[in-house]
């Protein structure tokens, strides 16, 4: 996600600090304190007592001082001093990893880290539902913790543009170059470092499709923390894992308000039943077609004139660029989803939003059932519409497919050698996955749709072979299901006859 960290170490100096100017190079910092645990009278082994900030003062006293985020690290210069201080801060319970020498700071990583900050979040991880975790930031690998310490219960990927050695590698399932790459996969949680208020801001929103809980740490005081606290509102629950300088905040963000509308597409002039709650009847074509009555594919960002020989997908343009709900779907005037084994037309049948919205829970997109046929669907198309149509239509939308998403072409070679579809383009899905298809297929369908209509006079031609463009759009949705990760829920669908 880039570096947004921008951290400048705030550094309590056990030493010269001359000395300690002239080693540093170029790693940033600022000098909050110096300290000394020897001299003038005392000695810090005999009498636990430490001078720093120009007063002599006890163990307590400094841990209190590092612990409340006024110095990141407690530097020294001196290995004799470094090692007294160990022995005894141990004795006496305290032993933290922001106790360092010049050589460890200069090679510790450009974020702030305590190593006994993953001990307290990992028990936590294995206590709660988070079985899998968005690394996003690759904080685990940048840290000093090199293995899994025994993390079998928790799936970790992570997002890292850089290579990894193989012993972090380790930690995760899997590596992602960017969150692009993680495509519409989800998690229980995503992990990022600390950050300034607003780049927080943005990498929230950022992963609001990942991941509905977000875990970041922030040092006491600092800018982040205090943007939490001042902001609770902001999140549906917020729980802090406290301990040393450093707070795990788990917050899980708050839900927006469920939009739900399925549209059902209809192209003939006939009386249809009020549908269920969260259904809307719209007209495809209405700009060719005239006006039934109903809510029409005709208005705002619209290409409707194109319904003759695209059908229902002018209708999805539509309200792809004209709606903003939070889940939708579409289905057709006479094919509906159901839950139902028994796939024969009863309006009571008819899947409902609440059922549409528990399935959502669990999965990215209710599609239909997936259809075995024996013929190819290259085949299938031969047999509507002739196979010299066929092949033309195939060759123009197949050059207009690998100049707008080379990445696809095999997958769209694949599926027209296959017996197998996802019929009818019919789904229910959030609006974020509805907008990526859409991207897709529109940046090259229009234009392939205008060349053949430059190329084949179909307006002349019947009926069925008319639609060649749109039987090509139907086998769409499988083709970019196979480049995606997405749980995908198969539904029966339910045929109203004679309509």
């Amino acid at each position: 996600m880039g570096n947004e960290f921008s951290f400048v170490p705030k550094i309590l100096l056990c030493g010269d600090e001359a000395e300690f100017l002239a080693q540093v190079g170029e790693r940033p910092f600022k000098i909050v304190g110096q300290a000394q645990i020897s001299g003038d009278g005392f000695d810090f082994v005999q009498d636990n007592k430490i001078f720093f900030n120009d007063e002599l003062q006890d163990l307590p006293a400094l841990v209190k001082f590092l612990q409340s985020g006024a110095a990141d690290y407690f530097l020294f210069l001196n290995q004799r001093d470094l090692a007294a201080f160990r022995n005894n801060a141990y004795k006496r319970g305290y032993l933290s990893s922001q106790v360092v020498t010049l050589e460890q700071f200069k090679a510790s990583p450009d974020f702030f880290y305590d190593a006994n900050a993953d001990l307290r979040l990992l028990p936590f991880l294995k206590k709660t539902s988070v079985k899998t975790l968005l690394d996003v930031d690759g904080y685990f690998a940048r840290g000093r913790v090199f293995t899994k310490l025994a993390n079998d219960f928790t799936e970790i990927d992570a997002v890292s543009d850089k290579p990894m050695p193989p012993i972090m590698e380790n930690i995760y399932t899997h590596v992602y170059k960017n969150l692009a790459e993680v495509g519409f996969k989800r998690y229980d949680a995503a992990l990022i470092m600390e950050r300034k208020p607003v780049d927080f801001d943005s990498a929230f929103i950022l992963l609001e499709n990942i991941a509905d809980t977000v875990i970041t740490f922030a040092r006491s005081g600092s800018e982040l923390e205090q943007y939490i606290l001042a902001n609770l509102k902001r999140f549906a629950e917020v729980r802090a894992l406290n301990g040393g300088a450093v707070k795990w905040y788990i917050l899980k963000r708050l839900a927006p308000p469920e939009d739900f509308c399925i549209y059902a597409v209809t192209y003939k002039n006939i009386k249809l039943a009020t549908p269920p709650e969260g259904y809307k009847i719209i007209q495809g074509g209405r700009a060719v077609n005239g006006d039934f009555g109903y809510l029409g594919d005709d208005t705002g960002d619209n290409i409707s004139r194109l319904n003759l020989y695209l059908n229902e997908i002018t209708a999805l343009y539509w309200l792809w660029k004209n709606t903003r709900h939070t889940t939708l779907g579409l289905c057709h005037y006479r094919r509906f989803f159901t839950t139902s084994s028994d796939t024969t037309y009863a309006y009571d049948k008819i899947l409902s939003r609440e059922d549409a919205l528990k399935i959502l829970e669990r999965y990215d997109i209710i599609i239909s059932e997936v259809y075995f046929g024996g013929l190819t669907q290259r085949e299938w198309i031969i047999n509507d519409c002739g196979e010299t149509l066929t092949t033309l239509g195939e060759a123009i939308i197949r050059k207009h497919l690998l100049q707008a998403q080379p990445d696809y072409v095999d997958a769209f070679d694949y599926v027209l050698n296959s017996s197998t579809l996802y019929k009818c383009n019919l789904f229910i899905t959030r609006k974020y996955i509805l907008d990526a298809y859409c991207r897709w297929l529109f940046s090259f369908i229009i234009d392939a749709t205008e060349e053949v209509l430059r190329t084949i006079n179909l307006a002349d031609l019947p009926f069925t072979p008319r639609r060649l463009v749109a039987f090509f759009v139907e086998r769409m949705l499988t083709v970019w299901l196979r480049k995606n990760r997405l749980r995908i829920k198969e539904l029966p669908i339910m045929f109203i006859e004679g309509l």
